[in-house]
């Protein structure tokens, strides 16, 4: 009887040690992919964690859940994840890492958010609507009062309202949608000239270049073969310049070069 029990209490005992080892390797994973490491701080940039006082942000600093990362005025920081997502904050901008592993929430400001095909995806919260995709290369914009503006450099992505998620929209490579404060149904998503934004935008001129750039430009050359009638929309209302508050809050149409503007 002796005999047999040992022979039983051999096998559970490895399979709890087992389980015991995969337990903390599994919370470690979660973990990592819901922290970031800094890898830009220009001038006033700001870290906010519970319960501490806000300190200047320097590269490699490490920023985890519940930490906000803050920029002022002319400032911007770029955020690096283990699985080579990025994050670029332009000025005047409060971003943090939400509960979930790939949970972003954008209380205001401006930023541009790289999704490599191994992330999983994410989610980038906002008071009145969540942006989400799998993998791409996005910009948001968001002014609590004002407006949210999303674009989609490559890839594809979708926006829903808050308060109404049925309200959902689907855009692709090269499309842009603005949301309203207080919005209760979602416009169509516009086409915005993509070679525009790679020129004006200082989330991308300032920074070293995405590892998403070639299929960015490849997107961007696709454009310059629409047919003549279409049109595109000029993204440099996005604050593009400079990510100050509310700058220009509707798009204003623009033609590609040597196309007519259509009526």
């Amino acid at each position: 009887m002796k005999e047999w029990l040992r022979h039983r209490i051999r096998p559970i005992g490895i399979l709890f040690a087992f389980a015991g080892a995969i337990g903390p390797a599994t919370f470690t994973i979660a973990a990592e992919r819901n922290e970031a490491r800094v890898t830009q701080a220009v001038r006033d940039v700001r870290l906010l964690a519970s319960n501490a006082a806000p300190r200047p942000a320097s590269v490699n600093d490490n920023v985890g859940q519940g930490t906000t990362v803050r920029t002022g005025s002319d400032s911007r920081a770029e955020l690096t994840f283990t699985d080579r997502t990025l994050t670029r904050l332009g000025a005047n901008t409060a971003f943090s890492l939400g509960e979930g592993a790939r949970d972003f929430d954008l209380a205001n400001g401006s930023i541009l958010l790289y999704l490599p095909k191994s992330s999983g995806g994410a989610r980038i919260n906002t008071a009145v609507a969540m942006a989400a995709g799998a993998s791409f290369t996005a910009m948001v914009e968001y002014h609590p009062k004002l407006w949210l503006k999303f674009i989609i450099l490559e890839g594809n992505g979708s926006v829903s309202l808050k308060r109404h998620p049925g309200e959902t929209r689907k855009l692709r490579a090269g499309q842009m949608i603005s949301v309203p404060a207080g919005a209760t149904k979602l416009h169509e998503p516009q086409d915005i000239d993509l070679s525009e934004l790679i020129k004006t935008s200082l989330l991308i001129t300032k920074f070293p270049p995405l590892p998403s750039l070639n299929r960015i430009l490849l997107e961007a050359e696709n454009q310059q073969n629409l047919p003549p009638s279409s049109h595109l929309i000029d993204p440099t209302g996005l604050d593009t310049r400079d990510q100050r508050a509310a700058a220009q809050p509707s798009a204003t149409p623009r033609t590609v070069p040597g196309r007519p503007l259509r009526p």
